[in-house]
C-alpha cells in the first residue's frame, strides 16, 4: 500500500538490504520514479516560470543566461583576466562525468544536455564510416585472395618453385632462405586473416546467442537511479560496492565494433612493427609486466588481508604503521606522507630492507616468512624483461620480414610484363591500405582516452580497469542502440566511427569559467599584438 510505500522508502539502508531482491527493485524504482517526476516538474516550472530559480538541475551560469534572454538584458564586460590568472585557472574548467555520459544519451533529457548530437556524425564523418566499412570487408578479403594465391601457385603448380626462384634471380635473391621466407610469409598472412575473420565470427555468435534485452530509455534511467539508491551509501566508505550487470551481448557487440572491425580495417603482418615502434617501448613494457600484482599478492599474505581485498593506498597505510612501529626515526609527518605514497612494489621492497638489517619486530598479526619469498618476484621481474624483449625483438623481426616481402612482390607484379594491369593495382593498393595501417592512428588516440580516462595517474591500465573499461563501453554500445531519435544508419555510423573525440565529449564536461578566461585571453592578445597577423587578415577580409 501507500503508507507502507512511504515507511520502505525513508527506512534506513540496512533495513532496505534485508529486503527480498524483487521488493528493493520495486521500492527503488518507484522512489526513483517519484524523484525523477519531482526533478521534471521542477525543471520545467523553473525554466519557464522563473529561470533564475535553483531547480537543482540547471548550472548557475545557465539560469543567468536565460534570464538575460528572456529580459533582454545587456552583457556585462568588467573581468579582465590577466594572464597569470589565465594559468592559475588553466585546468578549472575540467570535469569528469561520473557516469561517462551514459546517463545523457537520452532524447528528451530531463534538466539536462543530451550529449546525442555529440556522437552524431556528420556528412564527412558519415563519408568515413562508410569508407572503414569497405575496407573492414575488402582488406581481409584481399589479403586471403593474395595469399592463397601466391601459395598455390608456389607449392601447388608443377614448376611452382622453379618459378619463384626465376623471380628472385631478377632481384639477385636467389638463396634457398630467401624461397622459405617468402612461402612462409605467405602462410603468415593467411593464417593472420582467417584468425582474425574467426575471432570476428566467434563475437558476432556471441551477440546473438545472448538474449536481447533493451528496456525503454527511462526505465534504463530509473534502473541505473535505483541501483545507486539502494546499493550506494556515504558510510559504506571500502565496503563492496554492488555493480549492476551489464547484459553480455552488448559486451561482445562492443568487442565487435570497437576492437574487431577496426583490426580487420588495417589487418597485416605489418601491424606487428607497431608493437616494436620506439617510441612505444616503455608503454608496452607497462601493459606487459604484471610485477605489482605479485608484490600486491605477497604484501597481502604479509598483512594476512587476502580476504579483505584492500586497495594500494590502504596496503601501503598498513606498511607505513608497521615501519613507523619498527623506526622512530620514521614518526615524523614527512616520513609518513612518503611512506603512504608507495605503490606495492616499493612498500615490498621497504618491508625487505628493515628485514634485512634485522629492524622488523616479529607480530602475531603479520607473517614475516612471506617476506622470504621475494627472491621468486625478482626470479619473475627478470624472467618478464627477458619475455619481453624477446616478443619486441620477435614481432620486430617478422614485421620487417613481411615489409621486405610486400617490397619485393610488389617490385615483381609491376615489372613482370605478363601480369594483368588490375592485379598490379589491386595488390599496389592493397599494399598501400596496409602500409598506412601499420600504426592504427584511431586506435592510439582512442587508447590515450581510455588510459587517460580509466588507467589513472600511474597511466597503466589494470585488469580491473580493464573490466571496467569493457562494461562502460558495452553500456555505451547499449545506449546508442536505445536512441530512438536515430535511425539505424546514424547508429551505424556512430559505431563504424567512434573515436577519442566522442569518448572525450562524452566524459569530460567543462564549466562557464573557461569561456570567460579565453575571451579575457583573447583580449588581452589583441592588444598586446600577440594574435596570429594571418587570422586577421582573414577575419578582416571576411567580417570587415
Amino acid at each position: 500500500s501507500c503508507c507502507r510505500l512511504r515507511v520502505l522508502q525513508h527506512a534506513p539502508l540496512a533495513v532496505l538490504h534485508r529486503l527480498p531482491a524483487s521488493s528493493r527493485a520495486f521500492v527503488a524504482r518507484t522512489t526513483c520514479l517519484c524523484s525523477l517526476t519531482k526533478v521534471r516538474n521542477r525543471a520545467m516550472t523553473s525554466s519557464l516560470a522563473h529561470p533564475d530559480a535553483d531547480g537543482g538541475v540547471l548550472s548557475t551560469e545557465r539560469q543567468l543566461r536565460m534570464r538575460r534572454v528572456l529580459t533582454n538584458t545587456a552583457l556585462s564586460f568588467d573581468g579582465d583576466e590577466t594572464k597569470e590568472a589565465a594559468i592559475y585557472q588553466l585546468l578549472k574548467h575540467v570535469k569528469i562525468d561520473p557516469d561517462g555520459g551514459i546517463l545523457n544519451l537520452v532524447d528528451s533529457p530531463i534538466g539536462q544536455k543530451s550529449k546525442v548530437p555529440a556522437l552524431t556524425k556528420n556528412s564527412l564523418q558519415t563519408v568515413e564510416a562508410v569508407f572503414a566499412a569497405f575496407r573492414t570487408v575488402s582488406n581481409p578479403a584481399a589479403m586471403i585472395f593474395a595469399s592463397s594465391r601466391m601459395l598455390h601457385r608456389q607449392l601447388c603448380s608443377a614448376d611452382g618453385v622453379e618459378h619463384l626462384r626465376r623471380e628472385l634471380s631478377r632481384l639477385r635473391m636467389g638463396h634457398r632462405i630467401v624461397e622459405f621466407s617468402f612461402i612462409g610469409a605467405n602462410l603468415m598472412e593467411l593464417s593472420l586473416a582467417v584468425g582474425c575473420i574467426l575471432l570476428t565470427l566467434y563475437h558476432v555468435f556471441k551477440i546473438f546467442c545472448h538474449k536481447e534485452n533493451v528496456p525503454p530509455v527511462t526505465a534504463i534511467c530509473q534502473d541505473a537511479a535505483s541501483e545507486k539508491l539502494v546499493s550506494d551509501s556515504p558510510c559504506q566508505k571500502g565496503a563492496n560496492v554492488q555493480i549492476g550487470e551489464v547484459n553480455p551481448r552488448y559486451l561482445s557487440e562492443a568487442e565487435f565494433w570497437l576492437a574487431d572491425l577496426p583490426r580487420l580495417q588495417n589487418l597485416s603482418c605489418l601491424r606487428l612493427l607497431a608493437y616494436a615502434h620506439p617510441n612505444l617501448l616503455e608503454k608496452r613494457r607497462k601493459q606487459f609486466c604484471n610485477g605489482n600484482d605479485m608484490a600486491r599478492a605477497i604484501l597481502e599474505g604479509f598483512l594476512s588481508c587476502k580476504d579483505q581485498y584492500l586497495t594500494d593506498a590502504q596496503l601501503a597505510e598498513e606498511v607505513a604503521k608497521v615501519i613507523v612501529q619498527n623506526d622512530d626515526q620514521m614518526q615524523t609527518g614527512e616520513h609518513v606522507d612518503e611512506l603512504c605514497s608507495l605503490n606495492p612494489t616499493q612498500a615490498l621492497l621497504k618491508l625487505q630492507f628493515y628485514k634485512n638489517e634485522g629492524r622488523l619486530k616479529s607480530d602475531e598479526k603479520h607473517n614475516p616468512k612471506m617476506l622470504d619469498r621475494i627472491w621468486r618476484l625478482n626470479l619473475f621481474w627478470f624472467g618478464e624483461m627477458i619475455c619481453f624483449g624477446m616478443l619486441v625483438t620477435i614481432c620486430f623481426m617478422l614485421g620487417t620480414l613481411e615489409f621486405f616481402h610486400k617490397i619485393c612482390r610488389c617490385s615483381l607484379i609491376l615489372t613482370d610484363p605478363t601480369a594483368p594491369m588490375m592485379t598490379c593495382a589491386l595488390f599496389f593498393l592493397l599494399f598501400l591500405n596496409q602500409a598506412l595501417g601499420i600504426m592504427h592512428i584511431g586506435w592510439l588516440l582512442r587508447w590515450r582516452v581510455e588510459t587517460f580516462i580509466f588507467g589513472g595517474s600511474d597511466a597503466v591500465v589494470s585488469t580491473e580497469e580493464a573490466h571496467i573499461m569493457r562494461v562502460y563501453l558495452g553500456e555505451l554500445v547499449e545506449r546508442v542502440w536505445g536512441v530512438k531519435s536515430l535511425n539505424g544508419f546514424q547508429k551505424l555510423t556512430i559505431l563504424l566511427g567512434l573515436n577519442d573525440d566522442d569518448l572525450q565529449q562524452l566524459v569530460v564536461e567543462e564549466s562557464d569559467a573557461k569561456a570567460a578566461v579565453i575571451a579575457s585571453i583573447r583580449k588581452y592578445m589583441d592588444k598586446r599584438g600577440l594574435s596570429s597577423g594571418f587570422n586577421a587578415a582573414l577575419t578582416y577580409a571576411v567580417a570587415g
